[in-house]
């Protein structure tokens, strides 16, 4: 059987499998600054270990990452996956300014579990362009990982971030070239920061998570070679 038919048929029985059964896992709960209860799956793979905040994409929630947690924490990554504010066990309403400061308040969350300060953010379509944002507000914030990002989604632009705030930290892009927003985006981000953006493009349509999985033969050991050279 060839590597990539293995890796298929893991990511197959992955997504049959709930991340809440694994081992290790435990969910968690952080009280968002109007009240609402915030809600996300931790695993701690080692205190020395460096950390990604995985934020999902619309009509979506953190039991999405499935595969992706089981690959970063096979590699040694501690893994943080949240609900959303409007999503999943967090609900109450969307509201992507307040889902900004919710990402804030999680990576303070995580720098208060012990580990240690080395932080990533990896977002899904919406929620790559907060993995964005919010990683470049966070100058401790090592780098954001987009997958099918846009240069705007639903108000929240990526520009300020890419072209005042990341400095020499980098950004790197997946998506597909015909996936709309992304190629439209996509290249805007590059003249905009081009010494800040790296991209890996695909061919098709696919969108955010689905892309990965399609391309989970080269699309998973980039992104872990990016946080080796970036996330550490």
């Amino acid at each position: 059987m060839k590597p990539a038919q293995r890796l298929s048929i893991l990511l197959a029985l992955l997504l049959t499998c709930p991340v809440l059964a694994q081992d290790g896992v435990r969910d968690v709960a952080l009280k968002a600054r109007d009240g609402l209860t915030l809600v996300g799956t931790w695993v701690q793979v080692s205190a020395d270990s460096p950390t990604v905040i995985l934020l999902h994409q619309l009509y979506s929630n953190r039991q999405g990452w499935s595969p992706i947690i089981e690959t970063l924490t096979a590699n040694g990554y501690n893994v943080l996956a949240v609900d959303l504010r409007g999503y999943g066990q967090t609900r109450g309403r969307i509201n992507w300014p307040k889902a900004l400061l919710d990402v804030a308040d999680w990576a303070a969350w995580v720098r208060g579990q012990g580990v240690r300060d080395a932080i990533s953010m990896l977002g899904s379509s919406m929620g790559s362009v907060l993995a964005i944002v919010a990683c470049g507000a966070d100058p401790a914030c090592k780098t954001a990982i987009a997958i099918s990002p846009g240069w705007e989604y639903y108000g929240i632009g990526v520009r300020v971030p890419l072209t005042e705030q990341f400095g020499e930290r980098r950004v790197l892009v997946i998506y597909a070239e015909r996936d709309r927003y992304p190629r439209q985006g996509v290249p805007r981000m590059v003249e905009a920061a081009p010494n800040v953006v790296t991209t890996l493009s695909y061919l098709g349509n696919a969108h955010g998570i689905d892309m990965i999985r399609q391309t989970s033969d080269t699309s998973l050991p980039a992104i872990l070679d990016w946080l080796a050279a970036h996330g550490q």
